[in-house]
């Protein structure tokens, strides 16, 4: 079995925990886990005391639990001995630290077969020298670098230590002892974008800006509703709406609905006006997720833009339908809204990226199109569009 070992102990210069610190949404403390999981880590232990916030800790350990992982805080290390077996590899991640998950996969593996080692910076690297209690010195020339992995075995010498003891210190000289390899790396793989010790909000603050900017997709305001989309979420993301993915996703299909509805009943303009906001709680959505894929480095998208941006096409098709022909009436020019619709899907998959981003942004077209609604406008709007996205189609660049 591959077990986890984090730490919840430490305090940041505030006084607050590390692995407590709010970093992207969630605490430290779950990016730890969040790591340990991807390495295939089926139970993982935390070390706790009295001063550990229990909410954090129940959070993590029903989060673990629901997927299938086993979760023990210990008061102590009196019961690690008794948790892992000899032939069990145990991974270590030092208090507070978040490290990136391509270079510790890259010393200790992914979920497959473990590399027991124990990660080591220069003596002079940055990090040891401004945190040497916490990046322990080895020999001479290198530090702990904050991850190791080791066998099993040696975890059993734990019980010969009094209980007042550093259990992470003691595990990593035991590693030591028990001949672990050691596994350099170099200052371009512990750059402070990718190992981050949680010493400080301010710093805590920094990687986190920097690690939204990456994950966030790339503002074109060509797009100018998928732009604000864009910066809307990653404003929001630090304020831990973990949920706010779904809740967009669900304003989305109810403000989707009301625009077929309104626009069924004579109401054009405001039925395209709705189509355009649910198209833009759509595209909040479909950011939320994209961004919470890459901040957790998942291997599967597990968001939902591609299902999500198919019915909106479907439910703008079926709004500019009822917008041209109201029920139950029915008018033959009708079918020019799902043409434009589908001319735009096309357009967004061409080889010129002013047109494909324009035509991707589906709110800003909807809400142009309420306001040539508004003023009676909309069969000549959608004429001249469809021409200019048939013109842009047929002349684009064909394979070389």
């Amino acid at each position: 079995m591959r077990i986890g070992l984090i730490a919840a102990l430490r305090p940041s210069e505030d006084g607050a925990l590390r692995a407590a610190q709010p970093l992207a949404g969630r605490s430290v403390l779950a990016w730890q886990a969040g790591l340990l999981r991807s390495l295939g880590v089926e139970r993982v232990l935390c070390l706790i005391d009295g001063a550990t916030a229990s909410d954090d800790i129940l959070q993590l350990q029903h989060a673990l639990e629901a997927e299938g992982v086993q979760f023990h805080a210990l008061k102590g290390f009196a019961a690690i001995p008794a948790l892992v077996r000899a032939e069990d590899d145990l991974v270590i991640l030092l208090d507070g630290l978040v490290p990136d998950p391509a270079v510790v996969r890259a010393v200790i593996g992914g979920e497959g077969t473990v590399h027991r080692a124990v990660a080591t910076i220069p003596a002079d690297h940055p990090l040891a020298a401004a945190y040497p209690e916490d990046f322990e010195r080895i020999d001479a020339a290198r530090h702990w670098a904050g991850v190791l992995a080791m066998r099993g075995a040696a975890v059993q010498h734990l019980a010969d230590f009094p209980a007042d003891a550093d259990a992470v210190s003691l595990l990593l000289r035991l590693a030591l002892q028990a001949g672990t390899p050691c596994r350099d790396l170099s200052a371009r793989e512990l750059v402070p974008e990718s190992w981050l010790l949680a010493d400080s909000p301010a710093a805590v603050g920094r990687h986190e800006t920097g690690l939204i900017a990456r994950a966030a997709p790339p503002a074109d305001w060509r797009a100018p509703t998928v732009a604000l989309a864009s910066a809307l979420v990653r404003g929001l993301v630090p304020r831990g709406l973990s949920q706010g993915g779904l809740i967009a996703g669900g304003a989305a299909l109810v403000l989707l609905l009301v625009s077929v509805m309104a626009a069924a009943f004579g109401f054009p303009a405001a039925g395209l006006a709705l189509a355009g906001l649910g198209a833009f709680a759509a595209r909040v959505s479909s950011t939320f997720s994209a961004i919470g894929t890459r901040l957790r480095r998942e291997d599967r998208a597990k968001d939902s833009s591609a299902v999500l941006g198919g019915v909106v096409d479907a439910f703008a098709a079926l709004t500019l339908w009822f917008t041209l022909s109201p029920w139950p009436e029915w008018q033959p020019l009708a079918v020019l809204g799902p043409v434009v619709i589908g001319l735009a899907k096309l357009a967004e998959r061409g080889d010129r990226p002013a047109l494909a981003a324009m035509a991707r942004d589906r709110a800003a077209l909807l809400l142009t199109f309420a306001i040539a609604a508004t003023f009676n406008l909309l069969p000549e709007t959608l004429g001249c569009l469809a021409l200019g996205l048939l013109a842009a189609l047929l002349l684009r660049r064909g394979p070389e």
